[in-house]
């Protein structure tokens, strides 16, 4: 078989090009320090890779689940704690009033307003954008007065009253504070909850604000927040099929069902306070007990979660780093190994194209040989 220059050349060319590429892989691996680039440089071993990148991805949404549940309620424990102390206070007022006198009630009605106010604005607090304890309503004040219109038609306006009121005033406003209704339901409001329902020109769709204005024979009479959300829960995912369900709802803090309303009982207190009215006085004092052991409770029932997310969360981050060398392991390039990889396939190809240069002769006499 005659070899010709042509057939020579070929196999040449071809060993070059080949050469060329794997010097080319061996560069993207040192540069890249992956060992895998593409699905082609390794299928069994890209496969390996896709999965321990999606299992750590699942670890890191775990991890940050915990990280913002732990956050979650460690800021309640924090706010309830401050609740609990602004009881406290106020526990011991009612007691001290007792045995008042008139002028010392009075200043003592001024002081639980102040804590009353301080005690909704903890109940209304937000953890970055979302309201804590309105359930699923995140946008909306746990606690207050605020009625919402879907639909063109507009929820009852409900409210809270320390004592039967013989007037009512209703005030509803937009959000810049301007009124745009005012309600006075005949015959006035009764002790505890109250609806009322808002007819006539209703306004685009939204949530509005009210405030509530009552009085009685003897004066004004205190009317107190109702709860605004839902019976949402925030359910913290922090394995497969496991989790850590967290109660959004603050009734079951504040106004839980057969329990003590914790914002009816400093109504009544102010009420007995501005009233002279001992007997009303002495019968918060227990009930104000009660609303402290209510509050304590949900604590409690917050402390074993919080360890139950840190040890997870423990577990997840000791996993985490076995992953990430699994995941090394089968990608990354062992560059001592691949720059002597990349010498050897070097002196390959500098060695074919020194032997290319003295068997090819590229003379015209070679040719005619």
């Amino acid at each position: 078989m005659r070899v010709t220059n042509s057939m020579v050349s070929n196999t040449i060319t071809r060993y070059l090009m080949q050469q060329s590429r794997d010097l080319q892989k061996v560069q993207e691996q040192i540069s890249s320090q992956k060992r895998i680039n593409r699905p082609s440089d390794d299928p069994v071993g890209m496969r390996k890779v896709l999965d321990y990148r999606n299992q750590m991805a699942t670890v890191e949404q775990y991890m940050d689940n915990i990280d913002r549940g732990t956050t979650r309620l460690e800021f309640t424990e924090i706010t309830l704690e401050m609740v609990d102390k602004l009881l406290a206070v106020i526990r011991e007022i009612s007691q001290t009033q007792a045995k008042g006198t008139t002028t010392s009630r009075d200043l003592a009605a001024k002081e639980v307003r102040n804590l009353y106010d301080q005690a909704v604005s903890l109940a209304n607090s937000k953890l970055g954008k979302n309201y804590m304890f309105a359930g699923h309503q995140t946008d909306t004040p746990a606690f207050g007065h605020v009625v919402e219109v879907s639909g063109g038609t507009a929820g009852d306006l409900v409210f809270g009253l320390s004592a039967d009121a013989s007037s009512v005033t209703i005030e509803i406003t937009d959000d810049n504070g301007a009124v745009i209704n005012t309600i006075s339901p005949a015959g006035g409001g009764t002790d505890g909850l109250n609806a009322v329902a808002w007819s006539g020109l209703v306004p685009a769709d939204g949530l509005y604000r009210f405030t509530v204005s009552a009085s009685d024979a003897t004066g004004d009479v205190m009317e107190y927040a109702t709860y605004n959300g839902d019976n949402g829960e925030v359910r913290i995912v922090t394995g497969e099929n496991t989790e850590v369900t967290i109660d959004a709802d603050g009734r079951n803090i504040f106004t839980p069902a057969g329990k003590v309303d914790v914002f009816e009982v400093m109504a009544d207190l102010i009420f007995a306070l501005e009233n002279d009215d001992e007997t009303a006085i002495n019968a918060q004092t227990k009930k104000l007990d009660n609303s402290r052991s209510q509050v304590n409770d949900i604590r409690a029932a917050s402390a074993p979660k919080i360890y139950q997310l840190d040890n997870t969360g423990q577990f997840w981050a000791n996993y985490k780093p076995k992953l990430e060398q699994l995941l090394s392991k089968t990608e990354d390039t062992d560059l001592n190994e691949a720059i002597m990889r990349l010498n050897q396939i070097d002196l390959a190809y500098q060695t074919t194209i020194a032997t290319a240069a003295r068997i090819i002769q590229p003379g015209l006499i070679n040719f005619l040989k």
